[in-house]
């Protein structure tokens, strides 16, 4: 095993050049991905061995499947002679994930991609004879593998400027080459995101604009890290987010949405129930809304106070069986069992809001 190091693994960080597009690209692969990722365990890894990075668990915490990318816009299209260097990287990391000590499962797997958002045409002419390949809008994957043999001569061939070892040509089998049909610009980018997470969440999700902008700062965070010492390593937590999270991260969002919706059948009879006068109902309101942030701040003690009670007195859902009687019943217990520093209105709130937190989950 080996520690990939390397003067210039930070460089991205640093210079942070170009990275709008392969956090976008990395929105548009997990989007893709979703309804695959939804019952799995894996993690997500930005400027660090390579642009972007998808890692499969498996039941034992082993990997079980590595894809990694090298992603790059361009305004024209690629060619054999400007994508040498690229493949050349791209073997390099196949190998740097054969040697990262990270566990892997006895049937781990990898497939490495350049991705981009225009054409790639792979060609060569032998014997008056043309090869060719286009990964395109209407050819948006191929293997390397999968190439004529005559364009995978040309490519080890190399140039005078880009020589492929044997340990390279060896990790030629991982490699693909992907279209990803993402716009030039970032504002681009983003507005076709904001749609696709419409296509993918639907109503499930309130605000998708929100929840894009959610998961683009989540991203963020893992990308400005540091790779410590120069050194490249999957298992670096600082560098990678990890299903949990992003799992958290969609749970608030769904969350939102189904709390919005029972606010918004069940508001009369709630206000009714927990007497809320008609001049206080925006406020509380208001309160409903902002619990579901602060359940997730630690720092909300109050919040979470009252969160924690609702979970440690489930029995009560069995008692009842119309939700109004139920948060008033958790009401009422509350007040007989605790205390709290908030006001009335507001602690009325916090438990309708903890409730439907809770019933989610059952």
């Amino acid at each position: 095993m080996t520690n990939n190091y390397n003067s210039e693994v930070n460089a991205g960080v640093h210079t942070n050049i170009g990275m709008d597009f392969q956090k976008n690209c990395t929105i548009y692969l997990f989007l893709e991905k979703y309804n695959q990722l939804q019952n799995q365990k894996y993690f997500i890894i930005l400027e660090h061995l390579e642009d972007v990075i998808f890692g499969y668990l498996d039941n034992q915490t082993e990997l079980s499947k590595i894809e990694t990318y090298q992603a790059k816009k361009s305004s024209s299209k690629w060619t054999n002679s400007g994508l040498l260097e690229i493949i050349k990287k791209i073997a390099e990391t196949s190998q740097s994930v054969l040697d990262d000590p990270h566990p892997k499962a006895v049937d781990f797997s990898q497939d490495n991609y350049f991705a981009t958002n225009n054409t790639i045409e792979l060609n060569c002419k032998v014997d008056k004879q043309q090869y060719s390949c286009l990964v395109n809008e209407a050819n948006e994957h191929y293997k390397y593998s999968a190439l004529d043999q005559n364009i995978k001569n040309k490519i080890q061939k190399g140039s005078k400027d880009v020589y492929f070892t044997s340990e390279n040509i060896s990790n030629f089998d991982t490699l693909n080459f992907r279209f990803i049909d993402l716009a030039r610009t970032p504002k681009a980018q983003l507005e076709q995101l904001e749609g696709k997470f419409r296509t993918v969440f639907g109503e499930n999700i309130a605000d998708h604009k929100a929840a894009l902008y959610s998961f683009y700062f989540a991203l963020m965070e893992i990308e400005k890290e540091l790779n410590q010492g120069n050194i490249a390593k999957l298992s670096d937590n600082k560098k990678r987010i990890d299903s949990n999270q992003i799992d958290s991260i969609i749970n608030i969002l769904t969350n939102k949405k189904k709390a919005f919706d029972f606010w918004r059948e069940k508001k009369d009879e709630l206000c009714e129930e927990l007497n809320i006068n008609l001049f206080d109902v925006t406020m509380f309101e208001l309160h409903y809304e902002n619990s579901f942030d602060k359940f997730k701040d630690i720092n909300e003690s109050e919040h979470n106070k009252i969160f924690d009670f609702v979970i440690n007195n489930k029995a009560t859902f069995k008692a009842h069986v119309t939700d109004r009687a139920c948060i008033a019943s958790y009401h009422s217990k509350f007040n007989k069992e605790k205390s709290s520093t908030l006001s009335e209105l507001q602690l009325k709130a916090v438990i309708a809001a903890a409730y439907i937190e809770v019933k989610n989950t059952l």
